[in-house]
């Protein structure tokens, strides 16, 4: 591992709603509590907690709500500058920072950061971007900030990716750039070798990771995942090698194909809530409401394919 004061175990929380499309803070507290003893690194805002959908304001919500720590413990967390231009991406740092630095009552971004748990700034090439002279530049731009700073390969999002070589060339540039996160389903930054002696690198959700975090072959140092919010003591398992893939991993799989072909927010919020809701109600989950954002509803379908996986995989 490149950052040992960085936890292995991370997720994008799930935001909870009430009917009437409100955050429903005290149900995120009541299962955060729960998830807290095997998974303690976080990255908010994030697709899962319908980071793509919450206006500025909601977003700052819970990213408060996280900062202020909890009776149970402080999170760790990446804060997400997801934006689709340079010039919006540094904006966002510049605006957590405000909110960073108000909360931990100093002037100095890199104190509040240390102060609140704030490891890295997450941030991913512009969207749309093709042109690797462009994007070097352009993340050059960001990574002169000269705050801790995490890439995002995310090509689901920005339509593009950006060459391992490249990232190899930033990160010997800029000491700022710590972790690099690969959701791009081909492991080619983390398989390239160019990187593992430079950067914290986590992989994403992108089917079975044993053999990629475990063994001879193993090339990352960590997991950022959706799923820890559903099946947190089983990847806390994982990783130690005690438990595998199998079971849990299938209902994963299972449950996400279905959410992906009508999703009501989208595939990982609805997959992993759908998740968490049959975990929690069991047989009678789907006569259980399940709100979503603005307050619409899980499809009981969704629910219901869940709980049959569930029962079917996992005891």
């Amino acid at each position: 591992m490149k950052r040992n004061d960085f936890p292995t175990l991370w997720f994008p929380p799930l935001t909870y709603y009430k009917e009437e499309g409100r955050i429903d803070f005290e149900k995120m507290e009541q299962e955060l509590a729960k998830i807290y003893p095997y998974s303690q690194g976080v990255l908010i805002p994030g697709s899962t907690g319908d980071a793509w959908v919450l206006d500025d304001a909601r977003q700052e919500e819970i990213v408060r709500f996280f900062l202020k720590g909890f009776s149970f413990g402080r999170f760790a967390v990446m804060l997400g500058a997801l934006k689709p231009t340079a010039e919006e991406t540094l904006a966002s740092i510049a605006r957590w920072c405000e909110v960073l630095c108000e909360m931990a009552e100093t002037t100095d971004s890199k104190a509040a950061m240390a102060a609140l748990g704030v490891k890295a700034f997450v941030f991913c090439v512009p969207n749309g971007m093709t042109d690797p002279v462009e994007q070097k530049a352009a993340m050059s731009r960001i990574l002169a900030c000269g705050l801790p700073m995490a890439f995002y390969q995310l090509p689901g999002v920005t339509g593009v990716t950006v060459a391992p070589e490249l990232i190899s060339e930033l990160a010997d540039a800029f000491s700022n750039l710590i972790v690099a996160k690969d959701s791009g389903g081909k492991d080619e930054m983390a398989k390239s070798g160019l990187l593992n002696d430079k950067l914290m690198l986590l992989r994403g959700a992108e089917g079975d990771p044993s053999a990629l975090v475990h063994g001879d072959s193993a090339c990352y140092d960590g997991l950022l995942l959706s799923t820890v919010n559903c099946f947190a003591a089983e990847y806390d398992a994982f990783m130690k090698e005690e438990k595998t893939y199998a079971g849990f991993g299938d209902v994963i799989t299972e449950t996400f194909e279905e959410a992906a072909k009508a999703p009501v927010s989208n595939a990982f919020s609805d997959a992993v809530r759908a998740i968490c809701h049959a975990k929690e109600y069991g047989e009678e989950a789907a006569e259980k409401d399940c709100y979503c954002y603005e307050g619409s509803q899980l499809p009981v379908r969704l629910i219901r394919l869940a709980q049959e996986s569930l029962a079917a995989h996992c005891e």
